[in-house]
């Protein structure tokens, strides 16, 4: 996902702070508590989504800069992840091994759990794919929209239903299965504001 102008960088951003932490900016009080007690997670995805900006637009040694933070914090916590591989509202709940190849697109609202790994295979996902711990996506191919992958579970070829719940080794369709934040008014309010923030 292309991120063309600085209002779109502030917008991926800003959706990423909301879904992670449930506001969009943080306060100057959160930011001198982040001073003391860094933020890893944020700070990386903050980084991810201004190497991608960058990418795209060129930036001179603002680019250099948060390619090196981006690095750097990448091996601090273990993940890998392309820039350019997610749509807004990516979610990181732990530190821990996180492998995602950028050739892959996948939509807004994804969760990543430690221990899964997304392999640099072409792969179009739709929007809210939940992995589980330990899971596996090795296939090339598409994914539906509204996929929740179970914990260690490989999934070795493009499936294209959505809203379903995968386990197994390889995956097979255990049941039908809401999007993950449809039964979570914590994570649904934060959407509906993140929405009601693009469309404004």
């Amino acid at each position: 996902y292309m991120i063309k102008s600085k209002k779109e960088l502030d917008f991926y951003i800003k959706a990423d702070y909301m879904i992670n932490r449930g506001y969009f900016k943080p306060t100057f009080k959160q930011r001198i508590k982040n001073c003391i007690f860094p933020d890893h997670i944020m700070q990386y995805l903050v980084a991810m989504r201004k190497v991608a900006y960058y990418q795209q637009n060129g930036g001179g040694i603002l680019s250099v800069i948060n390619k090196i933070r981006y690095r750097k914090l990448g091996v601090k916590l273990g993940f890998s992840i392309g820039p350019n591989v997610f749509d807004y509202g990516l979610v990181i709940p732990h530190y821990g091994t996180i492998v995602v190849g950028p050739s892959n697109r996948i939509g807004k609202y994804a969760v990543l759990h430690t221990s899964v790994c997304i392999t640099n295979a072409i792969k179009e996902i739709g929007d809210s794919l939940y992995c589980s711990s330990g899971c596996k996506l090795i296939f090339e191919g598409k994914l539906g929209n509204g996929v929740t992958i179970g914990a260690n579970c490989v999934v070795a070829k493009e499936i294209m239903k959505d809203n379903i719940l995968l386990t197994s080794v390889p995956a097979v369709i255990k049941s039908e299965r809401p999007v993950w934040y449809g039964t979570d008014n914590k994570y649904a309010e934060r959407i509906a504001l993140i929405e009601q923030l693009r469309r404004r």
